[in-house]
Parts: structure tokens; C-alpha cells; sequence
């Protein structure tokens, strides 16, 4: 069990030690914003990580479960899409990360794919450059009906036999 709780030089904590004793098996820390609540359960949750603070046990050290916002925000994770739906774990919230991330990555390449889709076909299907292609298609075949109308008696010999005679 914490016997005792020493903090200074941290958050809203002054160079002059503040003592917290007198602790039972369950305590339940309350007080106003900025008062050092979520300090003190930092503290008792990562022993090392502040060398200006200790905690004395009576006893054997025992294993400390602080529930504070740094817990939840590590194990918790709302759905932004589904109101009301929320993942538990630090697995899951990497999972939901990735998938975000996923799903970004497929969004700007739908996005790539219809911009390519407008390109080639544009509004309705009859532009873009499947339209382009089939205007020089159509200019060519013309240009070539004009040329062979035009040089007919002098290609007649070359399409004998093609056109039945």
C-alpha cells in the first residue's frame, strides 16, 4: 500500500515539497481544475518519470491502477463516424489509426480514378478524350473518302474485284 506521496518542482507544484500521507487501500483524489489531481495519479503511475516526486510504500511495492485522462486517452477511442460506439485497448485504437489511414489512402485514389474516368470519357460518357479520339477518327475517315472520291478513276484499278466486278 503508498504510505505517503511526495511532489514538488512539477505542474502546478512549487519547489517546496508538498506531502500527501495518511493514504488507505482505495483513495480517491478530488479538487478544482489546476489544483494537481492528474499530477499526483501521474506520479503514482509512472514512478521514475519524475525525479523531483517519490512514492513510499509501506511494504512491497505493488502493482498501481491509475485511472486518469492519460488512461483513457491510451485505451479508449471513439468512433468519429458512429456516435456513441467506442474501442477499448491500445491495439484496437492502432487497428482504428491504420484503418483511418486506409481509408484516406482509398479515397484520394478513387478520387485519382474518377478524375482519370472524367478525362477520358468526360460529361455522360461522350467527351473527354475517348470523344477527341472518336472527332480524329471521324476527320479521318472523311479526309480519306475525300481523297479516294477525289483520285476514284485513278484507284479504280487497285479495288477491282474488291468492289464485285
Amino acid at each position: 500500500m503508498i504510505e505517503s506521496i511526495r511532489i514538488a518542482c512539477v505542474a502546478s507544484y512549487s519547489n517546496t515539497p508538498e506531502f500527501l500521507s495518511g493514504l488507505s487501500k482505495f483513495n480517491f483524489l478530488y479538487g478544482s481544475n489546476g489544483s494537481g489531481k492528474t499530477t499526483i495519479s501521474r506520479v503514482i503511475s509512472d514512478d521514475g518519470g519524475f525525479p523531483t516526486c517519490s512514492v513510499t510504500w509501506n511494504g512491497t511495492k505493488l502493482q498501481t491502477m491509475v485511472y486518469n485522462r492519460d488512461f483513457v486517452k491510451k485505451h479508449f477511442s471513439q468512433s468519429s463516424e458512429l456516435k456513441g460506439i467506442f474501442t477499448l485497448g491500445e491495439k484496437n485504437i492502432d487497428i482504428l489509426k491504420e484503418i483511418a489511414v486506409a481509408k484516406a489512402e482509398l479515397d484520394a485514389i478513387t478520387r485519382r480514378i474518377e478524375n482519370m474516368h472524367y478525362i477520358l470519357h468526360g460529361d455522360y460518357g461522350t467527351g473527354g478524350k475517348m470523344g477527341e479520339l472518336a472527332g480524329l477518327d471521324e476527320k479521318f475517315r472523311a479526309k480519306c473518302w475525300s481523297s479516294y472520291t477525289k483520285h476514284k478513276e485513278k484507284l479504280g484499278i487497285a479495288f477491282e474485284g474488291l468492289r464485285g466486278s
